[in-house]
């Protein structure tokens, strides 16, 4: 082999392998991506944080107005909540799988009495164990000052040694089982002051025939403004004279074990003239009724709205007032090379910010406005659920309030901070 015929390394092959040899480095970690990520929050969060406080006044009308506007969403609804609860709670507190009453009702509290037949036919219904018999209506209350308050009768079947599907609950005073001797009345003590009554054992009359309250609750209101009296259903026939011999509203239903509550529900339906339906049933028809077709739930969540509108306002402008009080500042972050997106971070920042306090400060003014309330006879119903629910409300507002500021920095020039 000659000189000619060796291998011939180039220097390309040279460069190529030292490339290929040499180590490589390490590519960088999504840990440490993440950790520069957060890093950058943090900043942006401490920048928010200082921008706000800076103006001490203006960073406390933003969280008065957020408090306020939660405070608002909370008392509105959950007055509308403890209205529906009112509205249903006798519903509510029975132990029947079904009501079964005219298919013509339409109002649970003003709704039309059958005859005694009805009763026997409901109970003799394939699958009924057991039924017993509810008469409710309106009736004048004598007051110990002579004149006459109008009161919502509740007549309910009473045997010694039976525990009835409906009878009064939250029994702090007196002997319930005492409604079985003729004339007992049970009623709440938030009614003791519009009744003129002062204790256990008091003697009146109701539609001219003898009364006396052998117990008292608590808690047990009528979403009308009528109290709630609880009876027997003879003695409260005996209030009722206008509405015939035996006159029944509602008969409820304990069906038997095995059968199915849809299929004896049926059967009932299939009477002439009745419709029954289940307790859950029966609670969300009355509620319905109360918010729809009495406007209520539009006038209470119209006030909720408006609190949002007021919070939305409020945020807007604060954040808006402070975009322009530094946007020279953002305009230098923008011409040092920050992205847009850290520039919002910065504004969102003060909306969350504002939005967390002013939910600190609303959501126990709330708490102290439904302990005024219930000194007042309101019930204002605040379940965890609302509170989560205004949260969220109140993040999307206060976010939705930025958009104006955020526009705002997008549209800026960096070039223009440094013009006279």
């Amino acid at each position: 082999m000659t000189a000619y015929d060796a291998p011939v390394e180039t220097k390309r092959s040279k460069v190529t392998a030292r490339y290929r040899d040499s180590p490589r480095k390490p590519a960088k970690s999504h840990a440490s991506a993440r950790a520069r990520g957060v890093l950058l929050l943090r900043r942006m969060w401490t920048l928010a944080r200082k921008l706000l406080l800076h103006d001490r006044l203006r960073f406390i009308v933003a969280i008065a107005g957020v408090s306020v506007s939660v405070m608002l969403v909370l008392v509105q609804v959950g007055l509308y909540y403890g209205f529906m609860d009112t509205a249903s709670s006798i519903i509510d507190a029975s132990r029947a799988d079904l009501w079964v009453g005219k298919k013509s009702n339409e109002s649970f509290e003003f709704a039309s009495p059958f005859d005694e037949r009805t009763y026997y036919k409901v109970s003799s219904v394939p699958g009924v164990e057991r039924a017993e018999r509810v008469l409710m209506n309106f009736a004048q209350f004598k007051l110990a000052d002579g004149g006459d308050l109008g009161i919502q009768v509740v007549g309910v079947e009473t045997a010694p040694g039976q525990r009835p599907l409906l009878a009064p609950w939250n029994v702090i005073a007196g002997d319930p089982h005492r409604l079985t001797e003729p004339g007992a009345i049970v009623v709440d003590r938030s009614e003791y002051a519009k009744l003129k009554i002062d204790r256990v054992g008091h003697l009146t009359e109701v539609s001219g025939v003898r009364a006396e309250v052998v117990a008292l609750t608590s808690g047990i209101r009528s979403f009308t403004t009528s109290p709630i009296v609880f009876t027997d259903i003879r003695t409260a026939r005996s209030y009722l004279p206008q509405l015939g011999a035996e006159p029944v509203t509602y008969v409820l239903v304990k069906v038997a074990p095995g059968s199915a509550i849809s299929d004896v529900q049926a059967r009932i339906n299939a009477l002439p003239h009745l419709a029954a339906y289940t307790t859950k049933q029966m609670s969300m028809r009355t509620r319905t009724y109360w918010s729809s077709r009495t406007g209520v739930g539009a006038g209470f969540f119209t006030t909720a709205v408006l609190g949002i509108i007021v919070g939305f306002v409020v945020v807007g402008q604060i954040l808006y007032s402070g975009t322009l009080q530094y946007i020279r500042e953002y305009g230098t972050l923008k011409a040092m090379g920050a992205r847009n997106s850290a520039v919002i971070k910065v504004i969102l920042s003060q909306a969350m910010i504002s939005a967390a306090l002013g939910f600190m400060v609303g959501a126990p003014l709330a708490m102290g406005m439904r302990a005024a309330m219930k000194g007042a006879n309101l019930t204002v119903a605040l379940p965890p659920e609302l509170y989560g629910a205004t949260l969220v409300i109140t993040a999307v507002m206060c976010a939705f309030a930025a958009l104006l500021s955020i526009v705002k920095v997008l549209r800026l020039d960096p070039a223009s901070v440094f013009k006279a």
